[in-house]
């Protein structure tokens, strides 16, 4: 692979996403979760239903950015693999320019964009801070302007994510406390490694 001459820069996300309307009461409910990103509500281990209407749920084609407008400072975000739809309760975010929104799965989930979020939610409490598109449109990420470099970045992460959830699979013995729990740690830690030396 040749190197990537890296250039990034700031730009706010009102300025990649627009936020996107379209509603549909005929296709797949997706959910939002901070460890799954974005996944076929049928695949939930919770209860899923519903209820009786369907009529203002939001449509999600792929590539789109989808945040849990009450959990976002807590990384409910991801780029959906998936058409569907979502509650109402949810954002779309749509690219407004040519991007990688896999890429952008990834960097909107960085520690300081987690905290830029809880700023700018507004509730009375943690478990009522809503943000509000507005908002989100207003924040700033630094990305990289590149799409090849988007590109790369994606695929690197997608693998080091592969990688992770293969090891996590391992017999329970290996998740005991003390020294096996820390050589698990280790070698997830040295995966990384090896992957940023590729």
């Amino acid at each position: 692979m040749r190197p990537l001459v890296s250039s990034w820069e700031q730009r706010k996300l009102g300025g990649l996403f627009f936020e996107s309307n379209e509603r549909s009461s005929s296709m797949e409910i997706l959910s939002v979760s901070v460890a799954k990103g974005i996944y076929p509500a049928s695949e939930s281990d919770r209860d899923t239903n519903p209820g009786a209407s369907l009529a203002n749920y939001k449509v999600v084609h792929k590539g789109d950015v989808v945040y849990n407008s009450m959990r976002m400072w807590q990384g409910a975000v991801g780029s959906s693999d998936y058409d569907g739809i979502v509650s109402p309760a949810y954002v779309v975010a749509r690219p407004a320019i040519e991007l990688d929104s896999t890429c952008f799965g990834y960097l909107l989930k960085r520690p300081e964009m987690l905290y830029k979020y809880l700023c700018d939610s507004q509730g009375n409490s943690k478990d009522t801070q809503t943000l509000k598109y507005n908002r989100f449109a207003d924040i700033e990420v630094t990305m990289p302007a590149n799409l090849e470099e988007q590109r790369v970045i994606s695929a690197c992460l997608g693998r080091v994510d592969a990688l992770i959830t293969l090891h996590q699979r391992e017999p329970p013995r290996t998740m005991k406390e003390g020294k096996n729990a820390n050589r698990y740690q280790w070698r997830i830690a040295f995966l990384r490694l090896l992957l940023a030396m590729d």
